[in-house]
């Protein structure tokens, strides 16, 4: 009898370890998983960096345990996304509501969460952070709101972009001390008046560490020991479900459809849309709508970003703002092996930050390149267009505009040889050993190269008393390499492409979704991420994406947990 009990009490908990569709994955099997991935984050393996980048296949390490499809009917929070915004708005949600039978279940259309914030790569915007205050940076939260507002040309909501600045700091050491992310290296890149963007340094022994892959691995893994979380992956969203009300509809859940066509309806108290944006390589979706325009550029984004959650908000009367409004990045690596890709891998602003340069086809500057990303975005545009001033690879002719990207190897080591490392790998960059050989590559003549590059270390180190030609004040490295030694020049072929959509559904400062209709906001429903729109204007700071994801994804799931109490 007694074994017979033991049998039963065995089957029910195998059962209870069933997947949606019928894959078993239980706590060990996560465990198991961890530690996969810390042996490869051990040996370095660039592939697997190139994985993370490019999301051609997803990563281990964000799959969780998904509960029986029972238990997955009803829930309290529903976050539709597994970004960093969702990531962080499920956690904030468990943590709102510790002690209760509140249940938070994520609902993701990929095969694991990560989205685009896996691929982030600059960092991580703070002001009058610990971080910066141990290393000597004089910042505040009102110089950063300033930026911000000053990058948005005057588009941005205020209230939006105050919120952000203010609590940038406590964002960032939440990061630091929750996760124990060491978000070390403080860069100032395009736009900013102090450096104050956050990103992880190589290891000691020189792998690199990604900064977005990063944070949402270590948030992911919280959420994998919590007993009241569930993940649907495989699982589109459809529909959100309403429930009438005296004062107007209600959202009381979701319809997500999963891949054998089926649908099932998951009723909420609050949902939280967490989508992103609509910058993927959908040439007939969202970005054909409102910027046809774009819509033929190459894009930094994963092809699974098409706006599900804009269009969702849309279906419940949410309003729309600013999406006419998209971020052309200037710098996506053209790649020596396959130029004319439609998804290209980002060169990272921190490139630049670093002290890279961004030359003509005939080896001359043209731009300030810690400008702001659009006004960089149109010199590349202006200046390297032409037959003559577009850089390429030998025996190939791209249309459009694109620049050659230079490092010296100051610029290099203070980027960091660990992601240098991957770039290399990839083809995406490439090594000169001496002045001479980079003028070669570029085929550029070696005087005019040689006075370019004298040209600009001659400005950085008359500290303010020249005037460089194109306004830049901020001058981070030397890029003429001293003779001998190990001095090297890095060089690349970089492009404007689609990165990131400003506009999306209109929100306050609580996160709340609001209507078209009067401005009022929608019961039940919340945004954080890229699926919003009003706080970046008509451009994007570099460094407040990830920044945005933590600071409105928390507040989403601060304000989704009180409405399921």
């Amino acid at each position: 009898m007694a074994q017979t009990q033991q049998q039963t009490s065995d089957t029910r908990r195998n059962i209870r370890r069933q997947q949606l569709h019928g894959i078993g994955i239980g706590r060990r099997v996560v465990r198991i998983i961890k530690a996969m991935v810390a042996l490869a984050l051990a040996c370095g393996i660039l592939s697997f960096l190139f994985n993370i980048f490019t999301l051609k296949q997803p990563m281990q390490t964000l799959k969780h345990i998904v509960r029986p499809a029972e238990e997955a009917a009803r829930a309290g929070v529903v976050v539709v996304g597994g970004g960093l915004a969702g990531l962080a708005a499920a956690l904030e949600a468990l943590q709102q509501t510790q002690g209760s039978a509140v249940r938070v279940v994520m609902v993701e259309k990929e095969a694991r969460t990560g989205g685009n914030s896996a691929k982030a790569s600059s960092g991580i915007n703070g002001a009058w952070t610990q971080t910066q205050q141990a290393q000597g940076i004089k910042d505040s939260a009102e110089a950063f709101e300033r930026d911000t507002l000053r990058s948005g040309k005057g588009l941005s909501n205020g209230t939006l972009a105050r919120r952000l600045a203010r609590e940038s700091a406590e964002a960032v050491a939440w990061l630091q001390t929750r996760f124990a992310l060491d978000l070390d290296v403080v860069a100032q890149l395009g736009g900013h008046s102090a450096p104050r963007t956050h990103r992880r340094p190589d290891t000691p022994d020189g792998r690199a560490q990604p900064v977005g892959w990063g944070i949402v691995s270590a948030l992911a893994a919280q959420l994998a020991e919590q007993p009241r979380f569930t993940l649907l992956t495989g699982a589109r969203v459809v529909e959100l479900l309403q429930q009438p009300q005296a004062s107007g509809s209600t959202v009381s859940g979701v319809v997500y459809a999963t891949a054998d066509g089926q649908h099932h309806r998951l009723q909420a108290s609050a949902v939280v849309l967490a989508t992103g944006g609509f910058g993927g390589a959908d040439t007939q979706g969202l970005m054909h709508e409102h910027a046809p325009q774009l819509a033929s550029l190459p894009t930094t984004n994963g092809a699974f970003a098409t706006g599900d959650g804009v269009k969702l908000g849309v279906g419940v009367g949410a309003a729309l703002v600013d999406m006419q409004h998209v971020q052309v990045h200037p710098t996506g690596f053209v790649s020596a092996d396959d130029p004319a890709a439609r998804t290209k891998v980002l060169a990272a602003e921190a490139l630049r930050g670093a002290g890279g340069l961004l030359l003509t086809a005939r080896g001359q500057r043209f731009v300030d390149e810690l400008a702001t990303r659009d006004m960089v975005t149109a010199a590349i545009t202006q200046a390297c267009s032409t037959a003559d001033s577009r850089a390429t690879y030998p025996g190939t002719s791209p249309d459009g505009a694109a620049a050659f990207l230079v490092l010296s190897q100051a610029a290099a080591d203070a980027f960091g040889h660990g992601a240098l490392a991957f770039y290399v790998k990839m083809h995406l960059l490439h090594r000169a050993s001496d002045v001479s050989e980079l003028a070669s590559a570029l085929r550029v003549p070696q005087a005019a190269l040689d006075t370019t590059l004298r040209a600009y270390d001659q400005v950085r180190a008359s500290n303010g008393a020249l005037q460089d030609a194109f306004g830049k004040r901020v001058f981070p490295q030397a890029v003429v390499n001293q003779a001998g030694g190990r001095a090297a020049y890095y060089w690349g072929v970089v492009a404007p492409c689609v990165h990131y959509t400003m506009g999306g559904l209109r929100f306050d400062e609580r996160a709340r979704v609001l209507r078209a209709a009067d401005g009022s906001p929608v019961p039940g429903l919340f945004a954080a991420g890229e699926v919003t729109g009003g706080l970046h204007g008509a451009n994007r700071l570099a460094g407040n994406s990830l920044l945005e994801c933590v600071v409105f994804g928390r507040e989403a799931g601060r304000q989704a947990a009180r409405a399921a109490m």
